[in-house]
């Protein structure tokens, strides 16, 4: 019995000994740090980084292109002009090509187009993933009001069955009481730590899944300073209606992909016509050759004198022969060029009219996919609102319940000491206003949830955030 007094008694001591959180600072924390909100904002700025002029062909290509050859041959020749002996060659050829898409059917236009509607798209996700986020956390810290005030109830339990187990081991000592009496009221007592203990396990769990939620450490607990409550406000279904209509993200997102399937018919369109190219660009080689040629002196053939005609000095006479020498002689090369080519598919097999075909199919596949989705919202959106309306009205009728249960739990207890109920009556009232206590904290969070589903079906969740930081 010791041991379950220092576990329920002292749990409580290190759960909530912590800084406060409330409503308003989670969602703020949950929406800077969620890692769903960071990789998605992660993917709105690749689309932005996409969606350029570049990106879809508007400007030209410029590319440098730089080479080295190198190459040894031992040659022979036949022919009298060429080189004998080992031929070293090294040539570095480089070349700078402009190449630019001056007419492709429009495609330019059409693809900067695409490029801005996913972007769009991109946003319309990210805007999706932010309103689930906000859901999520919104439900998760009502989540953990719950299981707080249910362990509260808990807790106001345990102190009564506790109180009465005192007194009834008292009464037994006195022996105003039986061993019947005591061993009831201890597992009442029992049954309620048990219970109690459970609770707070619940409590953790939910604490836990809310610092997933925001991106805090699983261990990290707060104090909780608000009570689990809401003000249900009124709504009118044909406003709700007309607001869903023009602001769930989900379906907006959906006229965009719309959008884009629309884009892609007409760039299945632009192969239809022909596509100009202009290239223009320069080239030039530096070249070397590592040879056996004639002997030089200061760049001039060396001439061999070996005498003179009839001692004529103006008639040298010159040995043809020579021993060729090693040498490399440097050389060059450079020019450019402009051509023009247009290209235009006459005929493919059918390919091209099969492509723009298929667009057109698939952009009807996604017409009936966006009525389809416009159906089920609108179903969506009359459940919930349904389910709204009865759910106040049961909110309503459990807090009454549960203040006619505590009420009753009060007498019940005076009428207990002076013997108007024997043990087993008052534990039955105890039960009835835990019943009571519990039905009532589980239809407001049951309100929080609907309300949510309507906010986030109508687009407002947002705005709610928005409601909540002030």
């Amino acid at each position: 019995m010791r041991l379950v007094k220092w576990i329920v008694f002292l749990m409580p001591l290190a759960l909530f000994a912590q800084e406060p959180l409330t409503l308003q600072q989670a969602i703020e924390q949950g929406l800077k740090n969620n890692f769903d909100i960071q990789i998605q904002n992660s993917l709105v700025e690749i689309a932005k980084n996409n969606n350029t002029a570049g990106q879809a062909g508007r400007f030209p290509t410029i590319n440098l292109l730089l080479n080295s050859t190198n190459s040894i041959v031992e040659r022979l020749p036949a022919n009298p002009f060429a080189v004998a002996g080992r031929n070293r060659a090294h040539s570095a050829p480089g070349q700078l090509d402009i190449g630019w898409v001056l007419f492709d059917g429009f495609s330019v236009s059409i693809t900067k187009t695409q490029l801005d509607r996913l972007e769009k798209q991109s946003e319309g996700n990210a805007a999706i993933v932010v309103q689930n986020t906000l859901q999520s956390i919104i439900l998760g810290y009502s989540l953990v009001l719950l299981e707080k005030e249910r362990l509260e109830v808990r807790k106001k339990l345990l102190d009564l069955s506790k109180t009465r187990y005192e007194q009834v081991k008292l009464k037994k000592s006195v022996g105003s009481a039986i061993t019947f009496d005591v061993l009831q009221e201890e597992s009442n007592f029992l049954t309620d730590s048990g219970n109690y203990v459970l609770q707070q396990l619940n409590l953790r769990n939910s604490v836990r899944n809310l610092n997933v939620l925001i991106n805090e450490r699983i261990d990290k607990t707060y104090a909780f300073p608000d009570p689990l409550k809401f003000n249900a406000p009124n709504f009118v279904f044909e406003d709700l209606e007309q607001k869903m209509t023009s602001s769930n993200f989900t379906l907006k997102n959906q006229y965009i992909t719309q959008s884009i399937l629309h884009t892609n018919t007409q760039l299945a369109q632009t192969n239809l016509y022909p596509s100009l190219n202009l290239n223009v660009g320069g080239q030039g080689s530096l070249d070397w050759l590592n040879a056996r040629f004639r002997p030089t002196e200061n760049g001039t053939p060396v001439k061999n004198t070996v005498g003179y005609l009839n001692d004529d000095l103006t008639q040298p006479v010159i040995n043809t022969t020579f021993a060729p020498e090693y040498r490399t002689v440097a050389g060059n090369s450079y020019g450019g060029y402009a051509n023009l080519s247009l290209r235009w598919t006459l005929f493919n097999g059918g390919q091209i009219k099969r492509s723009i075909e298929n667009a057109r199919k698939n952009e009807i596949i996604g017409q009936l996919n966006t009525d389809r989705l416009k159906l089920l919202l609108q179903r969506d959106l009359q459940s919930s609102f349904d389910l709204y309306e009865q759910r106040k009205q049961i909110v309503n009728i459990a807090k009454t319940n549960q203040r006619a249960a505590e009420l009753n739990l009060t007498l019940a207890e005076e009428r207990y000491r002076v013997g108007y109920i024997n043990a087993i009556e008052l534990r039955l009232i105890q039960l009835n206003y835990l019943n009571a206590s519990l039905a009532n904290l589980e239809a407001v969070f049951s309100l929080i949830d609907v309300y949510t589903d309507l906010m986030s079906l109508t687009g407002s969740i947002l705005e709610q955030a928005e409601n909540f930081k002030d």
